[in-house]
This record gives C-alpha cells, sequence and structure tokens, in this order.
C-alpha cells in the first residue's frame, strides 16, 4: 500500500517542452542522491529530457505531463502549459472517463480545484468524490467461487478430488457460489484508493478528510490483483450500476498512460501524453464536422505505402496522415503538431505536407497546433501552388487548445468552411 511519507524530498518540478517563460529544474549531482540513474532511464523513454553540464544536472519535460515517484521517494513533477481542469476535459471529451458535469458545482471538485492545479491532482480528487458516491449509493457484494469440504452438499462436487481422497467422506470437496465484497471491481477501486495519497500529497485540509474516511470504509476489501490490467478491463466491461465513472478514474490512476515495465502496471509513473491526446482529439473533432461538407475518410485510407518491394513492407516508410476529409472530389489532409511551432514551421513539417499532398492527391495540407495563449491570427498561408492543373493550398492552423474541446471545435468549424481562400 502506497502512503505519503512522513517527510518528503522537495519535488523536482519541470515543465512540458513550450510552456512560456518556463524554466528546466537545475541542480547538482549530488542533491539527486540515487535518482540520476533513473532520471537518465526516463530520458530514454522520452518522458523527460535531462542534461549534465559537470556537476550541474538539468531536467525539462517533453509532451508528457503528470508525476513521477523516483527511488528516493521524491516526486518528479511536469506541469503542462494546458490547466489540469481543462486537460481533464479534454480527456473525457476522448472517452476516458464520464462527463464532469456532475462534479463541477460550488460543493464538487470546482470549489477546490484552481487553474494552476496539476491534472494529477485533478484525478486524485475526482477519485474521491466518485469513489464517495459508490461507497455512500452504490457498494455492493458479487459472486465468488469459494472451495470448501462439507458434509453438506450446496454446490458443485469435485469430482476428481473426491477420488483421490476417498476417507474425507462424509465431506465431501465441492465449489459453491458465495457473496463477497472481495470481487474485482472492488479490488479495482481499492487498489487505486492505496494510490491516491501519492496524487494529493499536498492536497487540502478536505481531501485529507475524505480519503482518511474511505481508507476506513475500504479497508478490509481484498487488494490482491494478480493482472492488474486484465482485473481493471474485467471491471469496466462487468461493473454494476454506479461503479462506472469511480472505474474509469481508477484505470487511469493504475495504468495511466506510462506502464512500467517491470510491474506491468501504471507503476511509479502517472504520466499521459499530450501528443496523443491531441491526434486523437482532432480526429474526433473532425469527425463530428460532417456537417460542412467534409467527411472523415477510415482510417484504413490513411496510409499510403511506397510501391517499391521495401517500401511497401517496411511501416516505418509509410505515410501515415493523422486525418484525410473529403468533400466531392477534394481532399484535406490535417496533421496534428503538439508543438510551439506556429509561424515558425519546420524545413521538415513543410516537406512533409507537400509529399502528404502528392501521396493522398489532397488539394490542401494543413499543419494543426494547440496554442496555450489568446492569439489573434490563427491561420496562415504556407505554400500556394498546383499540381496536376490544380490548385494546392499548404497552411498552418492553430487551434486554442487551453480553451477546451467546445472552443477548438468552433474553430475548426469556421475553417472547414469555404471563408479561407482556396479551401
Amino acid at each position: 500500500m502506497l502512503s505519503t511519507p512522513t517527510r518528503r524530498l522537495a519535488d523536482i518540478e519541470c515543465f512540458e517542452i513550450g510552456s512560456d517563460g518556463a524554466k528546466p529544474w537545475r541542480g547538482r549531482r549530488a542533491e539527486l542522491l540515487n535518482d540520476l540513474a533513473a532520471l537518465k532511464a526516463l530520458d530514454r523513454r522520452r518522458l523527460v529530457h535531462v542534461e549534465e553540464a559537470g556537476d550541474i544536472v538539468e531536467i525539462r519535460g517533453t509532451t508528457h505531463v503528470g508525476l513521477i515517484v523516483l527511488p528516493s521517494g521524491r516526486r518528479l513533477v511536469i506541469r503542462s502549459k494546458v490547466p489540469g481542469l481543462t486537460l481533464l476535459e479534454w480527456l473525457a471529451y476522448l472517452g476516458e472517463f464520464q462527463t464532469l458535469a456532475r462534479w463541477m458545482t460550488e460543493q464538487g471538485v470546482a470549489a477546490q480545484q484552481t487553474e494552476q492545479d496539476d491534472w494529477h491532482r485533478c484525478i486524485g480528487r475526482l477519485f474521491l468524490f466518485a469513489l464517495e458516491d459508490v461507497t455512500r449509493w452504490h457498494l455492493r457484494k458479487g459472486y465468488a467461487a469459494l472451495t470448501i469440504d462439507s458434509t453438506e452438499i450446496r454446490g458443485r462436487i469435485i469430482a476428481t478430488r473426491l477420488l483421490q481422497r476417498l476417507n474425507r467422506l462424509p465431506r465431501v470437496p465441492q465449489i459453491k457460489r458465495y457473496r463477497t465484497y472481495d470481487v474485482a471491481y472492488n479490488a479495482v477501486l481499492a487498489k487505486a484508493l492505496d494510490r491516491v495519497p501519492l496524487l494529493l500529497a499536498d492536497g487540502c485540509a478536505a481531501d485529507r478528510r475524505r480519503l482518511a474516511w474511505l481508507r476506513e470504509q475500504w479497508s478490509l476489501i481484498d487488494r490482491g490483483i494478480d493482472e492488474p490490467i486484465a482485473a481493471v478491463r474485467a471491471a469496466q466491461w462487468a461493473c454494476p450500476p454506479g461503479y462506472q465513472a469511480a472505474l474509469q478514474l481508477a484505470r487511469l490512476i493504475l495504468i495511466g498512460a506510462a506502464i512500467d515495465p517491470q510491474s506491468n502496471m501504471g507503476g511509479q509513473a502517472f504520466t499521459v501524453s499530450l501528443a496523443t491526446v491531441w491526434e486523437r482529439a482532432l480526429r474526433r473533432m473532425c469527425g463530428k464536422l460532417a456537417d460542412t461538407g467534409w467527411e472523415r475518410l477510415p482510417d484504413a485510407e490513411r496510409t499510403r505505402h511506397w510501391d517499391d518491394p521495401a517500401g511497401r513492407g517496411d511501416s516505418a516508410r509509410w505515410l501515415t496522415a493523422d486525418v484525410i476529409l473529403q468533400k466531392g472530389d477534394r481532399r484535406w489532409v490535417l496533421d496534428a503538431k503538439y508543438k510551439r511551432d506556429f509561424g515558425n514551421e519546420s524545413r521538415n513539417d513543410r516537406f512533409q505536407m507537400c509529399a502528404y499532398a502528392i501521396a493522398f492527391d489532397a488539394s490542401r495540407v494543413s499543419l494543426v497546433y494547440p496554442t496555450a495563449t489568446t492569439q489573434v491570427a490563427f491561420h496562415h498561408t504556407l505554400l500556394r501552388t498546383s499540381f496536376r492543373y490544380r490548385p494546392q493550398l499548404i497552411d498552418s492552423i492553430a487551434l486554442p487548445m487551453a480553451k477546451g474541446p467546445e472552443a477548438c471545435l468552433q474553430r475548426l468549424s469556421h475553417l472547414m468552411t469555404d471563408s479561407v481562400p482556396g479551401a
């Protein structure tokens, strides 16, 4: 069971790449104790970027945000340029858990939340609210199999075991069903509850009171889970009424987006890749804008194989677009770029868009960036040309990710109209 240490080393705090005015964490090797090897391993997995210059170590974030517990017990916190509550909106938009509406009340999570709160703290607080709801209103037993020896037959007789030792009679080995709280969906919630102190190590008094009460209520639930990922999946498919929200949050806490290769669990790394979130969100938004006339093509048509034998067999050489839209005989390719390069697009990105235009016979190809700050300009043209006597447009689009899915959807809907010349 994870618990908050009584004396905790100061957090190592850094920011994801592209955050405005964010400085890397900087310190001496001696300050990191035995954590430097773990940090280098995280660098190899591209969760953080570590630079060494003599006795000085600098730590920067990448596109992953969240927290990681280092071997010394110290927490590495990677802060996001997207506010915690907004990031939760995006995760809810992608179906990671139910909408936040029921918690966004004056008495709910919003009353204790600030715009600067890290998203892992938001997740921990949401889970406490959801689990409190389950505990008060929905907690229930389930059926489990129990192997017993009894003189009274109330289950299925285990014939093979009976034949092996007939001297058991009149006690007969059998399997019967009984009702218990020690079932998969309760075990998953209890296991996630044990990890919450890690997420709310510096939480408020209300968090600590709610956590203490819940830990007492769930103290007798068996936490024995042999295969965590399989248990989470089984619990979500067979959850009782009222459990779904808590189980979806438990999935994020136990598995998350960074799976520990040693334990096959979320381990000590509780992070999420914002680059992946942005790519999935762009596909989902485009699929919801069919009323503009642009229809999203199936995923099977997003990949173009090279025609030479080596190219067709090597997936590393394939051209795979994030989104392809079609309207009549026109095609539009959109490529999600989780960078801060809007207005300063790299040479490689520009050439990549030209390759997409040819490979997918597209009349328009767009780089789509998230922006964390308010911008007046959210579209500019990179190249106008023609291919096979047909005009082509290569452009760049900025959507306000920090304002949430609805704001991005509205801006994208505007860009899908013919208001942009050449679109």
